[in-house]
């Protein structure tokens, strides 16, 4: 037999007496009710992960968690739409420059030949399993270039299905959908999808209009891991999830980035397990796209503020599983390579 729904006050009353957490009075009864028992508290009340409960005693210690995580998101927000913006905008341009044309059939048959790297055409291997290994390979980013393909098409058709503006106008008067309008309808996971599948002068050409160290990117791979590592947090970011204590990472990231910046920034120790390291991310890529300076200090000035409101409000045990001992370290470093 399921248990029955609980109103507000029995939500209360069972936080009192079975996780030990001291709410009570109307005030709070709105904050738990304005922040939601299922998306809010359920949210907060661990940190990384659910076995990892935070040891809160009063109500408004997960509150002040709660309002650090939505202060991290009204700060990061525009930034990291700042960043999507401008990649997309670097790409294009240096598509552009490469083939003189925003065609996408163009594109796809010019510069989106990145798994022609891979062939295994008279290349010769000391065994048979280096073989099979390498023709693998080759198969599986031959695939991955068919798959962008599809999606894209199926983007196209998705957005005129829903009246977008850009796929009517080209789309309704029979005329492919440009590339840069194309970047307009890609999530930023799909869109580092597309870099991945750029042949390597083109991806180069990407990586020195950023202004990428190059011996930092040898491989020209930096433009569509720094998207993938955006990515995360911009969804995160967008659909309102949870981003204080980094749970959002949808996988392992990849050490050059971590190398690259470290090398750029002089900000040791990037591991992307603590949110102060999405800081120097998106630092980083916003003094590549040329942001001020005054902006970018404005930008750690927010975060700084935001968690020593946080310090105030919750035991020190918890705060430092939160902000990590080495981050007055990193935000020295930062603030040093902002003023370079």
């Amino acid at each position: 037999m399921s248990n029955k729904p609980k109103t507000i006050n029995g939500l209360m009353k069972y936080l009192r007496d079975t996780k030990g957490l001291n709410i009570s009075g109307s005030s709070q009864k709105r904050k738990l009710m304005n922040i939601g028992y299922y998306h809010g508290y359920k949210g907060y009340r661990y940190i990384d992960k659910p076995t990892n409960r935070a040891p809160f005693t009063e109500f408004d210690e997960l509150i002040a968690v709660y309002d650090f995580d939505m202060q991290l998101k009204a700060l990061f927000y525009p930034y990291v739409m700042q960043i999507e913006t401008a990649l997309k905008n670097y790409v294009l341009e240096a598509i552009v420059e490469s083939i003189q044309s925003d065609s996408f059939s163009d594109v796809y048959s010019k510069l989106l030949d990145n798994y022609k790297d891979f062939s295994t055409t008279e290349k010769t291997y000391r065994t048979p399993r280096d073989r099979e290994r390498a023709e693998d390979r080759f198969k599986k980013e031959l695939q991955r270039r068919l798959d962008l393909r599809n999606r894209i098409y199926g983007v196209q058709a998705n957005a005129f299905k829903n009246d977008n503006k850009i796929a009517h106008h080209f789309l309704s008067k029979d005329k492919p959908l440009p590339i840069w309008g194309i970047f307009e309808l890609l999530s930023l996971g799909e869109f580092g999808h597309f870099v991945s599948c750029l042949n390597k002068p083109c991806r180069e050409k990407i990586s020195i209009k950023l202004g990428i160290q190059q011996s930092d990117d040898t491989n020209s791979m930096m433009p569509q891991r720094l998207i993938y590592t955006t990515k995360d947090l911009r969804n995160a970011i967008a659909h309102n999830d949870v981003v204080f204590d980094t749970r959002f990472k949808t996988g392992s990231i990849d050490k050059q980035i971590s190398n690259a910046i470290s090398n750029a920034t002089s900000v040791s120790g990037i591991t992307f397990d603590t949110i102060t390291d999405y800081l120097v991310l998106l630092t980083y890529q916003l003094k590549l796209i040329g942001i001020s300076k005054t902006e970018l200090r404005r930008l750690i000035a927010g975060f700084s503020d935001a968690q020593e409101k946080l310090r105030s409000a919750i035991p020190a045990s918890t705060y430092n599983q939160i902000i990590h001992t080495d981050n007055n370290r990193k935000i020295q470093a930062l603030k040093a390579y902002i003023a370079k």
